[in-house]
């Protein structure tokens, strides 16, 4: 019972769980809110963000800083949306106000055609936008044009009111409102300059609205694309009178696009969207983590290539860049444009269709890819991607609904800083389980090897070593889970695709690490007994298996599988790099917090009356004390020793054993990699997160029985009934097969979903065939460690002499098949 206590980690699965609701916590407190608990691991693996630029990749203050007529092209100063500022002609100087009348004559439609609204805090004087900083700029230049105010526009749009309209839309890409002047209706449209120019028939000439000529279009082309190779986003400006008889139509975007050339170009303003600063500067963190960013934007290219240059996301010495248009990727084929999509950072008239198209070519690519998102056209491209972000500001519930993570702030920035985030958990989780696994394994070994050596008795009892596994091993797993990012943990590249986190490393240590406790116990355990020889007292219990005597030495020995843990919780705290150094004292205040809380608690167990007795301790004196502390010391500087020899000498000579273990599952068990944490959510989170170590192949994809169809299931969610892992008749699971459901899942009376695709082996031949993944808990009903699904240590069962299938007959962990077929609880 001592082994099969100590070789599970009861506490495992608590550990994982808190840590990554902790790291929710923390990253929510950083403006990342994580709406689903597995996406903070897949965080750490995103190779490539895919982000919008209005808002996220830059401030969303927009303001007009040219004016571009038939005659000149005008400069507009002042920033933001405060109102101070003036035109000027080419030389720098004011316009006249008889001259700037005639202008604002022309562009009165960037104020009337307009839906947002502009506001000042009477205490602050702060101007506050409402509605969409691209026309509420329009209101800031209608205001150093001559409005004035606020009133002055609310006057303007009063006096010509608006009688019908058709709003923005990514599709059309522009709007236009009919109102009425004078008892005339006119339609004023504002828009891409590349949609509307064409539609164009003549333009105004001498600054004078109603003097018009024929439209020179490459004359606006030529002039649209100089603004937007500055990094403007230009906006045309047009109007044309609107018939009176279809003053009561009701109109929509091909009211423009269908009725022909109908339009007269006023001019082109170039609106200023300045880049973050803090974006600059993440995005240069990101490509030295080895994360590619794409721009996708609805601007100009000329554009798009400019704000990408400013940004960082293209070299800007690249001559060979070059930006794909949202009607380049209509054109495209879906092989095609998994061919462009590697070399391509810029995308620009991207639709939301583009951005869902863009999305499944960088994972057809292998990429780990997240997608930045706001409006509800943008729900599918979010749900499609591994990470979808939406923006937590000006993001719609859909989208926020479609989203894994939303931004608070709507700042790139903070995806970076989640992804350190998700890396740093990734990290912590694979010290969780580098301290958990060889430790648990040495408990059951030191249990295990004192009949091998024919020790007097066993020095550990099961209610010790449970104590062990629920309190000393959580509260060092949660302080590992507390540990905070590593210097380099932004230099690395993402990690591989289908990463395990029981790999390599882990086993590495569960041979030599657990061999080094086992040592170090049962050592002070003879030590302790051969120091107090047996009294006559001891000589009339011979067939005792306690005693005073006997409760002193596993007192030690329980200690010196504590403090030999502590040592070893110090060592993973860095799993590379040495731990010799003086952030071991000052980087993690909760390191020393969870050891002090573990040290009284051992003396609380050792020293107190009756306390003690249950726990089968007895008080020790000074010399036990040194012998423990000592081999605590051997045990932290033994591994701080192997970090620097085992992987340049040892690893390489074992390594060809553990990848035969760690690909020891038969094919028929293997599920695809996982591309995401969507394939977790048919199962409770505690039961999957087991899966993710590693312990068993991540998903399975298996017919569901309601619909018919192919659905991903957790190993760890697979239930085996006694006909054979198949449901019973009219699809319900056995009663057997809904306990063992249940038990795995640590819900009582949870149904099965999915069934078994696995026969149930009933022989050793059987499980031999089957690589010793699915392994026997103890044969026996109600024996199988429910609580822990996942953790059939499959280590253990592949790596030669580990399986111990002769030496305790009956308890061998993959030998022995159960005694009652289809009760025995078999873990994955």
């Amino acid at each position: 019972v001592s082994i099969a206590v100590a070789i599970i980690p009861e506490g495992l699965p608590a550990v994982v769980t808190i840590s990554l609701a902790l790291a929710m916590q923390l990253m929510a407190s950083k403006n990342a809110i994580i709406r689903k608990l597995p996406a903070i691991e897949t965080l750490g693996s995103i190779s490539t963000i895919c982000s919008d630029k209005t808002g996220t990749l830059t401030k969303n203050e927009m303001t007009v800083q040219k004016i571009q007529t038939a005659k000149a092209q005008y400069n507009v100063t002042g920033v933001g949306y405060m109102p101070d500022g003036k035109v000027q002609d080419p030389s720098g100087a004011d316009l006249s106000s008889e001259h700037s009348q005639r202008l604002w004559a022309m562009l009165e439609g960037a104020v009337l055609n307009n839906g947002s609204g502009l506001n000042q805090d009477a205490k602050t004087g702060q101007w506050i936008p409402v509605g969409y900083p691209t026309e509420v700029s329009l209101l800031t230049l209608g205001m150093k044009m001559g409005l004035q105010s606020i009133a002055g526009i609310e006057k303007c749009q009063k006096a010509k009111p608006k009688v019908n309209g058709v709003p923005f839309a990514s599709e059309h890409k522009f709007m236009c409102q009919v109102h009425e002047d004078n008892g005339k209706l006119f339609c004023h449209v504002k828009g891409a300059p590349d949609r509307l120019i064409p539609l164009c028939k003549d333009q105004v000439v001498d600054d004078t609205d109603g003097k018009t000529a024929p439209m020179d279009q490459a004359f606006w082309q030529e002039q649209a694309r100089q603004m937007a190779s500055l990094g403007l986003r230009t906006l045309a400006i047009c109007k044309f009178a609107f018939p009176e008889a279809r003053r009561k139509e009701e109109m929509d975007a091909d009211t423009i696009l269908k009725g022909g050339q109908q339009l007269t170009m006023m001019g082109i303003v170039a609106i200023l969207d300045p880049p973050r600063p803090e974006a600059i500067t993440a995005i240069k963190i990101a490509h030295e983590a080895g994360i590619v960013v794409k721009m996708i934007t609805g601007d100009h290219p000329e554009t798009a290539m400019a704000i990408g240059k400013m940004l960082g996301i293209i070299d800007p010495a690249a001559a060979h860049a070059k930006a794909y248009t949202g009607p380049e990727l209509d054109a495209m084929s879906d092989e095609q444009i998994e061919g462009i999509v590697l070399d391509c950072n810029i995308f620009a008239r991207a639709s939301p269709e583009n951005k869902i198209a863009i999305v499944k070519a960088l994972k057809a690519k292998g990429e780990i890819t997240s997608m930045t998102g706001d409006g509800v056209n943008d729900a599918p491209a979010l749900k499609a991607a591994n990470i979808g972000v939406a923006m937590g500001i000006t993001g719609t519930d859909v989208s926020k609904e479609a989203a894994k993570m939303v931004l608070a702030d709507d700042n790139f920035a903070t995806i970076v800083e989640a992804i350190c985030e998700g890396r740093r958990v990734w990290d912590n989780l694979v010290k969780i389980l580098l301290y958990n696994m060889p430790v648990n394994l040495a408990q059951g070994l030191s249990v295990f090897f004192s009949y091998v050596i024919d020790v007097e008795t066993v020095p550990l009892t099961a209610m010790q070593v449970l104590y062990v596994n629920m309190i000393t091993s959580v509260t060092m797993g949660l302080m590992l889970a507390m540990e905070p990012a590593e210097d380099t943990i932004m230099k690395r590249p993402p990690r591989a695709k289908g990463k395990r986190l029981f790999g390599k490393l882990v086993m590495w240590n569960c041979l030599w690490v657990s061999a080094l406790i086992v040592t170090c116990v049962l050592v002070v355990f003879t030590w302790n007994l051969r120091d107090n020889p047996k009294d006559e007292d001891d000589q009339r219990r011979t067939s005792a298996i306690s005693s005073p005597r006997i409760d002193k030495a596993r007192a030690e020995a329980f200690n010196m599988l504590v403090f030999a843990e502590i040592a070893y919780a110090l060592n993973c705290r860095y799993t590379k790099d040495t731990s010799i150094r003086k952030e071991l004292f000052t980087g993690n205040k909760w390191c020393w917090i969870a050891i002090a809380v573990t040290v009284v608690l051992q003396i609380f167990l050792t020293y107190t009356p009756e306390v003690n007795s249950v726990f089968s301790n007895r008080g020790i004196d000074g010399i036990s004390w040194v012998r423990i502390l000592v081999g605590a010391v051997i045990v932290f500087f033994v591994v701080e020793f192997m970090k620097f020899v085992g992987p340049r000498f040892m690893l390489p000579v074992v390594r060809p054993l553990f990848s035969a273990c760690l690909n020891a599952t038969p094919p028929a068990l293997q599920g695809p990699n996982r591309e995401n944490e969507e394939d977790l959510q048919n199962v409770r989170f505690i039961a999957t997160s087991a899966s993710t170590m590693g312990l068993a192949p991540p998903v399975h994809h298996r017919p569901s029985v309601m619909h018919g169809r192919r659905e991903p299931v957790s190993p760890a969610a697979v239930a085996l009934s006694p006909e054979g892992g198949h449901l019973g008749k009219g699809g319900n699971i056995s009663p057997i097969g809904a306990a063992k459901v249940s038990a795995q899942l640590g819900v009582p009376g949870m149904p099965a979903q999915y069934p078994s695709a696995t026969p149930f082996p009933t022989n050793n031949t059987q499980m031999t065939q089957m690589g010793g993944i699915v392994a026997p808990t103890m044969g026996m009903p109600g024996m199988g460690m429910p609580a822990m699904p996942g953790m059939g240590m499959p280590g253990m069962q592949s790596m030669p002499g580990m399986g111990m299938p002769g030496m305790m007959p009956g308890m061998g962990m993959g030998g022995m098949p159960p005694q009652f077929p289809g009760q025995g609880m078999y873990f994955h």
